[in-house]
C-alpha cells in the first residue's frame, strides 16, 4: 500500500461537543486511517498553484492559478459518491490573465467519483462529455493535438491514480508517531525523461484542528541518493521548508536531472478527511529548445489547498 503520493484536501467542521471530547483524549502513538467522510457534506476547496520556469538564456516564465470548486459526499450503500464542480477559475502568465481552454471545458462537465469504503476511487463517470466538448468548441488542430489527453480514458486515469495514491492507499493501514516510510516512484518530465525518486513519509505527531485532533503528515521527495541521506531525523526541522532550503535546490549549472519536494498535510484519521494541505517540488531537467543545444532549466511549484464547509 504506501505508493504515496499528492491530489483533493478536505475540511470539516464538527460539533463543539465533540471537539471537548477529543480534546480530553491522550495522543494515541499508533492510529489507523478510516475512510468516512460524514454523509451529505458540502465542501468549498481553493486551490492556488505557484509555478516558475527558468530556461538558462530564456526568460523566467511565472504561472500563477486559483480554482475555486464545491462538491458533495453521499453514502450510498457501502460506498460513497463525490461530486465536485469547478465554480471559477483564473490564470495567469507573467502577471497577464490568459485562458485556459482545458478549465472552461472542464468547468462545464458534472464528475462523479465512486468510491469504495476502502477509499478507492473504483468508477468516474462524466468525463466522457469532454471528448465531444473539445470537438465542437474548438478548431480541429487544437482539439487533435488535446485528445491524447483529454480523452476519457486518460482522465479517468489520471484521476484515479491521485486520488487512490492518497485515499485508498492509505485506507485501514495502522501507523506509528515517529514512524517513517521510504518508497520509490516514477515521475515523467516534460521534456519526455522519466525520473525515478524517492518519497520518504513520516507522522510526526497529533494537532489540534476541526475535528478535534488530527495527524500531521509530512513527506520529503528526492531523486538524488546523496541528498536523501542527508535527511536525518532533526537535521531540516521542517519539512514544509525543506523544498526551499539551499542544500536541496537544484542548479542551473550542468542542468542535472533532479526532483525534490516537500508536502505537509493535516488529516483526521479517524474520516480521512483533509484539513489543509502545501506541497513544493523543484525539478530540474535538460529541455530542448529549438535551433539551440538542450538547455539546463529549472521548474519551482507551490501547490496550497484550502476548505470550508456547510
Amino acid at each position: 500500500m504506501r505508493n504515496l503520493l499528492i491530489a483533493i484536501t478536505i475540511f470539516y467542521a464538527v460539533p463543539h461537543t465533540v471537539l471537548a471530547q477529543n480534546a480530553l483524549q491522550p495522543p494515541a502513538e499508533e492510529f489507523v486511517f478510516r475512510f468516512q467522510p460524514p454523509n451529505g457534506i458540502s465542501v468549498r476547496q481553493t486551490y492556488k498553484m505557484e509555478k516558475t520556469r527558468k530556461t538558462e538564456g530564456q526568460p523566467l516564465v511565472k504561472d500563477e492559478a486559483e480554482t475555486q470548486t464545491e462538491g458533495t459526499f453521499r453514502r450510498v450503500g457501502d460506498s460513497f459518491e463525490y461530486c465536485p464542480k469547478i465554480k471559477s477559475s483564473t490564470l495567469r502568465r507573467n502577471g497577464t490573465e490568459i485562458n485556459d481552454p482545458i478549465i472552461d471545458l472542464l468547468s462545464k462537465v458534472q464528475i462523479t467519483y465512486v468510491i469504495s469504503k476502502g477509499g478507492e476511487a473504483t468508477e468516474i463517470r462524466g468525463f466522457s462529455e469532454v471528448k465531444q466538448s473539445v470537438r465542437s468548441t474548438m478548431p480541429a488542430q487544437v482539439a487533435a493535438a488535446l485528445a491524447p489527453f483529454l480523452n476519457e480514458a486518460s482522465l479517468v486515469a489520471r484521476e484515479k491514480a491521485e486520488w487512490n495514491a492518497r485515499y485508498s492507499e492509505y485506507a485501514d493501514g495502522k501507523f506509528r508517531i515517529g514512524e517513517v516510510i521510504d518508497v520509490q516512484a516514477p515521475q515523467r518530465l516534460a521534456n519526455g525523461e522519466t525520473i525515478n525518486y524517492t518519497i520518504r513519509t513520516s507522522f510526526p505527531g497529533w494537532e489540534p484542528c476541526p475535528a478535534g485532533s488530527c495527524i500531521r503528515l509530512k513527506q520529503i521527495y528526492e531523486s538524488d541518493a546523496a541528498e536523501l541521506a542527508k535527511l536525518v531525523e532533526g537535521v531540516l526541522g521542517s519539512v514544509a521548508s525543506a523544498a526551499s532550503a539551499p542544500q536541496m535546490a537544484p542548479k542551473l549549472e550542468g542542468g542535472a536531472t533532479r526532483i525534490t519536494g516537500s508536502l505537509s498535510r493535516l488529516i483526521d484519521p479517524k474520516t480521512m478527511l483533509i484539513y489543509f494541505e502545501q506541497v513544493k517540488r523543484t525539478i530540474s531537467m535538460r529541455v530542448q529548445v529549438p535551433g539551440q543545444r538542450p538547455l539546463p532549466t529549472v521548474q519551482e511549484e507551490s501547490r496550497t489547498y484550502t476548505y470550508s464547509y456547510e
